[in-house]
C-alpha cells in the first residue's frame, strides 16, 4: 500500500452518533498485510487467532489491506487501537517479535513493511481535522524473512513466531490494560524465537 500513489482518498472524518457513541471506550485490532505474499500476511494470521482466543467483547476485529491515509475510517472514535503487522528492520533475525506504544503525535511510527505506514502523522491529521482520534495505539509486529514472494503461507521462522505474538498480545490485553511501555514511542524487542 502506497499512501502516495494515485489520487488522494476521499477521508471520511465525520460518523453518525450512534456509530461514533459505540465505538467511544472501545478498542479496535486490526491485522494489515497481504495474505498472498508470504510474511507480509502475518498481521492477519494473527489477529484470526486473536478473534479464536480472546472474549467477542474485548475489542472489535479487522483484517485490512491499507494503510496510509484509508486507515482513518478504521481508527476514529476508538478508545484505544491494536495494529499488528509485519515488521521489516534488517537489524533482527525473521521471527523476533515487536511492540511499540505510541501517546505521542508529534512523532512519527516508520513500519518498513510493504505498507509503509506513518501512523502518526495520519493520527495528526485526523486530530487536526476534529476526529475523535484513540488516546493509546500499541503496534506490535515480527520480522519478516519475505514480504515480496507471492506465496500463500509465511516463511517458518515467522510460522514459528506467530504463536508467540498471540500470546503476548492476550497477556497485554487480559492484564490491566494495555502497556504504557518504558519507552513510548521506541520499538521494544518483546521475543527472540530463535534464540529458543
Amino acid at each position: 500500500m502506497d499512501a502516495g500513489s494515485g489520487d488522494s482518498p476521499e477521508i471520511s472524518t465525520t460518523m453518525s452518533a450512534p456509530d461514533l457513541a459505540a465505538r467511544i471506550a472501545q478498542r479496535t485490532i486490526i491485522g494489515l498485510g497481504n495474505e498472498f505474499l508470504s510474511d507480509d500476511g502475518l498481521g492477519i494470521r494473527v489477529v484470526r487467532d486473536l478473534r479464536k482466543r480472546l472474549p467477542a467483547d474485548t475489542a472489535t476485529f479487522e483484517e485490512l489491506s491499507i494503510g496510509g491515509l484509508e486507515l482513518l475510517d478504521h481508527i476514529t472514535g476508538y478508545d484505544e487501537c491494536v495494529i499488528v503487522d509485519a515488521i521489516a528492520t534488517g537489524t533482527h533475525p525473521p521471527g523476533t517479535l515487536y511492540r511499540r506504544v505510541q501517546k505521542d503525535p508529534e512523532s512519527t511510527v516508520p513500519m518498513r513493511s510493504s505498507h509503509q505506514i506513518d501512523l502518526m502523522q495520519v493520527v495528526r491529521l485526523a486530530g487536526l481535522l476534529g476526529a475523535a482520534v484513540p488516546r493509546r495505539i500499541v503496534l506490535y509486529g515480527i520480522e519478516a524473512g519475505d514480504i515480496t514472494t507471492f506465496h500463500e503461507g509465511c516463511t517458518t521462522e515467522v510460522t514459528r513466531a506467530v504463536p508467540y505474538l498471540v500470546d503476548a498480545i492476550c497477556m497485554d490485553l487480559q492484564g490491566p490494560g494495555l502497556p504504557s511501555g518504558d519507552s513510548p514511542g521506541t520499538w521494544q524487542v518483546i521475543h527472540h524465537t530463535l534464540s529458543d
